[in-house]
This record gives C-alpha cells, structure tokens and sequence, in this order.
C-alpha cells in the first residue's frame, strides 16, 4: 500500500496563474483551483456528511483525461464558508488491481492544509480504466470535519 501526501506550505506563481476566478454575482470571486491541462468532470458530490446544521460546506469534484490518462481530484469551499475554513483536505485513491479493496498495488494521494481557505489539491493519479474513490473534507472554524465524496466509499467511475 503506498500513500503519497502532498502538501503545499505557499502558493507558487504557476499555482496562481492556474487559478481561476469565478464570479458569484454580488458576492466577491474567489479562486476555486484546477486540473490544469485537458480535464473533463466525471462527477462532484456535496460534503454534507457530518454536517449537524444539515447544510452543504462545498463540493469534491472528480475529472479525466483521456490525453493524459490520469485522474484528478479537488475539494471546493462553498461560497458562505470562504476564509472560515480551519482544515481541507481532498484524497483519490486508485484500485490497480481490480479487486475494490485498497491493498497493493493500489495507491492514494491527498493533499490537505489548515492553510487552505478556497480549495484543496488538485491531486493527480494514472487511472485510465480504473476504478477510483475521492473524499473531500472540510472544517469550518472548531466544528467537526464534514465529508462528502463516492458514495459508501464504493470503488467507481471505472472509465
């Protein structure tokens, strides 16, 4: 089993220019990260699990590349929590050998910082045709971290 974690202590100026900010109307944009190169979303989920307001905190979003051949993982803050953050997170975890269960050769990247007030990651797997699973977490101010990502933790989005 191998775990590779990546955290980013700064913002590099290539990881600036990759931001992309997003317009909310009256409310202020905020940079919401990116798969940078030929990426298209797969599938996003809400992070609401462990909520006890019951509210949605943000999203973990999954997209592909069939250039690349990699998969590509990233937690988004909702636009009411920006910069009450304490803790995000986002993982991908990758089933190599088919058998939906997370043992080698099988492998997962995370990336997570109490520094991270808008996103977290992107993180990046090569898994053309594998089974993934992603989980975003957020926590907002001394509350508990909230989750969201692939249902159960089911093994999914195989293409």
């Amino acid at each position: 089993m191998k775990i590779t974690r990546w955290v980013a202590g700064g913002m590099t100026l290539t990881a600036a220019a990759a931001l992309t900010l997003v317009s909310a109307g009256p409310v202020q944009a905020f940079p919401q990260g990116t798969c940078r190169g030929p990426f298209q979303k797969v599938a996003s989920y809400p992070i609401t699990e462990g909520a006890k307001d019951g509210k949605e905190y943000g999203t973990v979003t999954l997209y592909k590349s069939s250039i690349t051949h990699k998969k590509c993982a990233i937690t988004r803050v909702a636009g009411p929590y920006v910069g009450k953050t304490s803790y995000m997170y986002v993982e991908l975890f990758v089933d190599r050998n088919g058998n939906k269960k997370y043992d080698d050769p099988d492998i997962g990247v995370a990336n997570g910082s109490e520094k991270y007030k808008w996103f977290a990651g992107p993180v990046y797997a090569s898994a053309d045709h594998l089974c993934v699973r992603f989980t975003g977490a957020i926590r907002i101010g001394s509350k508990p971290l909230v989750y969201g990502g692939t249902p159960k933790g089911k093994w999914m989005h195989c293409d």
